[in-house]
């Protein structure tokens, strides 16, 4: 796997809706009628959300390494989400649902995976012990 934090990837997807297309996180991908005769709408904002939760997985299961590479990939991971937080509480287009999720997954990234890196060491510890 890509030693670079996998929540880049929705990161600039939701920069990109913003700043360089019209209707931003709010412009319509898709429409479609449920059997119930209810309309179900997929919006750009939406859109890049589900691709942050398929990332997110991704960096929960990296962060079971125990490689010093993982020391990089979580340093990588907390500097994303301060870019993220900053940018949430600065920039006025970025005061959208859809990129506050975006930035909590980050922090939901940084803390699990210092969490699980501390579980996974702890382990290793305790083999090597015996």
């Amino acid at each position: 796997m890509l030693n670079f934090p996998f929540l880049l990837i929705p990161f600039l997807l939701v920069n990109g809706l913003m700043f360089f297309t019209p209707g931003g996180l709010e412009a319509v991908w898709l429409s479609v009628m449920l059997p119930s005769d209810a309309a179900w709408t997929l919006k750009a904002g939406d859109a890049a959300v589900l691709v942050g939760l398929v990332c997110l997985y991704i960096e929960i299961a990296k962060s079971t390494r125990t490689r010093m590479t993982a020391v990089v990939d979580h340093v990588a991971s907390l500097a994303l989400f301060v870019i993220a937080l900053l940018q949430f509480l600065l920039l006025p287009a970025a005061g959208h649902s859809a990129f506050l999720l975006i930035t909590v997954m980050c922090l939901v990234d940084v803390i699990a995976g210092f969490t699980v890196g501390m579980a996974v060491a702890r382990r290793d510890v305790g083999i090597m012990r015996d």
